[in-house]
């Protein structure tokens, strides 16, 4: 029944799922575009040349300040401007099927009739931000340019962040008047909503506001000055690109003086101290190596990749971002023929890690 409404009033379901932007009030300008060059990395061969060319140089993008009246905010992070869907609940690349917005219509409208009442609040996230990687630099680089211009400012966020460990410790270094988690289920209409768009696009950054929230972080719950530590994040517990044989690279990392650190045994709190007392950070590609932006600027980073073709430099920009020196290494992975390298694990050849740590360490 759905289906045959849905292919006969194509424009009426355009309708009813639009961007923020084109049902804002208000839309100010909170930071202009930026150009970023990286350097490159300091151990780059030539023939790895291809894995770093499209990340050499990035143009952010404007941040504004979209002010809409009355809308409807859900525990699953939807947002309805009346039976208007936004866009602006997704990221781009992950929207929800058009079956499913159809599906959540009669739903929304239904729990609408008994929403909460909020008169004016941020929203930050989108699908993607219950991720600890996109919630420090997607998310938290949004709230800071807002919290630049909007004092006392209220956030609202969906249900999930309730489970999230590290939500309020990561929130409580912009001093915010209020943090609203909506219960499973319920939703809230706010009167004045205000949406600060990305700073950057997902996975890039605005090299100046990403290293004012790490340095917002470091002077909130880090040590005023690096301690010369070296960090070894381990992905041990994790359910992918783990290194396998990391029995056998611990040794040549214990010579070289590394501590080894799993970021799950660790508060919010925790890791950001450990890693502002750090000069040194190594280990495989993962969440945990987004708390480079901890360290002091001009720290070293070695991250191991899953040997591919193409590698996700998020990292690479990142520590170009904080000044950091950037080594990298390539690990082989092992199922290379029936996963993607991004869901395999490495096997790390300790002779090769002990010549980079050799360099890492000289740097």
């Amino acid at each position: 029944m759905q289906s045959n409404w849905a292919a006969v009033q194509p424009d009426r379901l355009r309708m009813l799922f639009d961007t923020a932007v084109s049902r804002a009030t208000t839309i100010t300008t909170l930071t202009p575009s930026a150009v970023s060059v990286r350097r490159q990395p300091k151990n780059l061969k030539e023939l790895d040349l291809h894995l770093f060319a499209s990340s050499s140089e990035y143009s952010s993008i404007s941040s504004r300040m979209l002010e809409l009246d009355g809308v409807t905010a859900h525990a699953n992070g939807w947002l309805y401007k009346k039976s208007t869907l936004l866009k602006d609940s997704f990221v781009d690349v992950r929207q929800p099927s058009r079956s499913r917005r159809l599906r959540h219509l009669p739903v929304h409208l239904l729990r609408a009739l008994t929403a909460e009442k909020i008169s004016k609040s941020l929203w930050i996230t989108d699908n993607w931000s219950r991720n600890y990687y996109h919630w420090l630099t997607d998310a938290m680089p949004r709230l800071y340019v807002a919290t630049r211009h909007y004092a006392d400012a209220e956030v609202v966020l969906p249900s999930i962040f309730e489970t999230i460990g590290y939500t309020h410790q990561s929130l409580e270094p912009f001093n915010l008047k209020e943090i609203r988690i909506l219960k499973e289920k319920q939703c809230a209409r706010v009167d004045k909503l205000l949406i600060p768009t990305y700073v950057a696009h997902t996975g890039n950054y605005n090299d100046e506001i990403i290293r004012k929230v790490g340095r917002l972080y470091r002077e909130y719950f880090g040590a005023s000055t690096s301690l010369g530590r070296r960090i070894y994040i381990s992905r041990s517990k994790a359910p992918v690109r783990k290194i396998l044989n990391e029995s056998e690279i611990l040794p040549v990392l214990s010579r070289y003086g590394f501590e080894i650190f799993h970021c799950e045994n660790l508060s919010f709190k925790q890791q950001v101290k450990l890693l502002s007392e750090a000069s040194i950070l190594t280990g495989p590609h993962g969440a945990g190596f987004v708390n480079m932006m901890f360290m002091a600027e001009g720290a070293t980073v070695l991250e191991i990749h899953p040997k591919d073709q193409k590698i996700n430099t998020c990292y690479f920009s990142m520590a170009s971002a904080f000044n950091h020196s950037y080594f990298y290494m390539l690990a082989d992975t092992t199922s290379p023929s029936t996963l993607p390298s991004h869901l395999d694990n490495m096997i790390v050849d300790p002779v090769k890690l002990e010549e980079q740590l050799q360099a890492v360490c000289r740097d």
